[in-house]
């Protein structure tokens, strides 16, 4: 069974925060002993995968999708919900190409790494 995780972006803060509980009645998450509303917040489900390096992918990361590891050659996608599953891009499913990837940064934190994503 995939475990569901979560993290947020706090946007007074403008950092990634951990999510320990999520209130969706009152539409708010729980960091710590510190609530957040939902308005304060953007929140990012983990996939469930990890990139070729062991680092977990969450929904709004931004991910390098090698073609050949000895190569080098690849592109950038933002990793996004899409019709009931998670995709780098459009057209890739995360499932395909996770184990080929590497998290370089999220939509957040890295809005410059959103050129080479789309």
């Amino acid at each position: 069974m995939r475990e569901f995780k979560f993290r947020a972006w706090e946007e007074n803060l403008k950092e990634i925060i951990p999510v320990k509980n999520i209130d969706f009645k009152k539409r708010m998450i729980n960091i710590d002993s510190v609530w957040r509303f939902f308005d304060e917040i953007k929140l990012m489900q983990f996939t469930g995968l990890k990139d070729k390096n062991g680092k977990e992918i969450y929904e709004g990361d931004v991910i390098y999708i090698y073609d050949d590891d000895e190569l080098g050659d690849g592109w950038g996608e933002t990793v996004i919900y899409h019709r009931a599953c998670f995709m780098a891009g459009d057209d890739n499913l995360l499932v395909n190409v996770h184990f080929r990837s590497v998290v370089i940064g999220n939509i957040y934190e890295n809005p410059e790494l959103l050129g080479q994503s789309e």
